[in-house]
């Protein structure tokens, strides 16, 4: 004989518990995303490419200068490749300065950097070239006393340049170069002196930047990096636009802190970052290379120089 316990009953559709499963889900991608962040954060300094470099200021970005894996560039590669990649990028810059607001005749642009071999000279150079080829008459100011390699880069000896001029050993017009690229002149370092950072104070200096704003549309000057030695800071006062270049292969996040520091304690005027040596497929500038463009930054341009 069966005996009935309990009837049975429905007790509705059984199924998983959709709010539970979605706040869950919600929680782990919340953790995760601070996983991420904090890696991104603790182990990733190094900036790789102008959206790294957006994130973190807002300071003006003037361009990205693209790796050239050409071993076979010439150090003025805007004037040996003038349809690469990394001439391009030099052209964009060249752009951007025109916008650069001086009611001056003659705009003067100082470039530096955080650390030595992060591309100063290098970028120094090629954009005095690229303004240079653009019409406009351009003089370099080699104002690196202590380790002067714009001589290097254009191949020309300094015998007598501008720690003869600040000793008040030469005059300014004697000591003006030509170069191998039209309308482009340079003033080379000279000797290099025992007190560069004592000479860099003369009353001199101002005859010099006298002369070339008389002369010039364009005064690039070449400085010491201002994470080791002052002389830049001293510069900064005749430019009228400071580019910090960043080397992508190991500029750290802490570097732009420190520029904007630099900014802020010292009223620099028309502070911007030039990002040096930026892989292809980091940079979201990328022109294909059916418009005829070769990608390149020559080995050993803008690490050494």
């Amino acid at each position: 004989e069966t005996k009935v316990i309990e009837s049975a009953r429905s007790i509705g559709v059984v199924g998983p518990n959709k709010n539970k499963i979605l706040y869950t889900f919600l929680l782990v991608g919340f953790v995760l995303s601070l996983i991420v962040i904090f890696i991104r954060t603790v182990f990733f300094q190094i900036i790789e490419n102008a959206q790294d470099l957006k994130e973190l200021t807002s300071t003006p970005i003037y361009g990205e200068i693209i790796f050239n894996e050409d071993p076979d560039s010439q150090y003025i590669v805007v004037d040996s490749n003038p349809k690469a990649a990394i001439t391009e990028s030099f052209r964009s810059v060249r752009a951007n300065l025109e916008y650069l607001n001086v009611a001056k005749k003659c705009k003067v642009i100082l470039i530096t950097s955080h650390n030595p071999n992060e591309g100063k000279t290098f970028c120094s150079i090629n954009l005095a070239s690229i303004i240079a080829k653009a019409g406009k008459k351009v003089l370099i100011l080699e104002l690196d006393l202590h380790k002067p390699k714009v001589n290097v880069g254009l191949n020309m000896k300094s015998e007598t340049g501008i720690s003869s001029i600040l000793a008040g050993k030469e005059i300014t017009e004697n000591c003006v170069n030509k170069t191998n690229i039209e309308n482009l002149d340079v003033v080379l370092s000279g000797p290099i002196p025992p007190n560069a950072s004592e000479l860099i104070l003369s009353t001199h200096l101002n005859a010099l930047f006298d002369y070339g704003r008389q002369n010039y549309d364009y005064i690039i000057i070449d400085t010491p990096p201002v994470g080791l030695i002052s002389d830049a800071m001293v510069l900064m006062k005749f430019a009228d636009a400071t580019l910090f270049v960043l080397n992508s292969k190991f500029a750290k996040k802490e570097y732009v802190k420190n520029a904007e520091e630099l900014v802020m304690s010292n009223g620099i005027k028309n502070f911007g970052f030039i990002l040096n040596q930026v892989k292809v497929k980091k940079s979201k500038y990328y022109y294909n290379y059916s418009y005829g463009y070769k990608y390149g930054y020559g080995k050993g341009y803008g690490t050494n120089i």
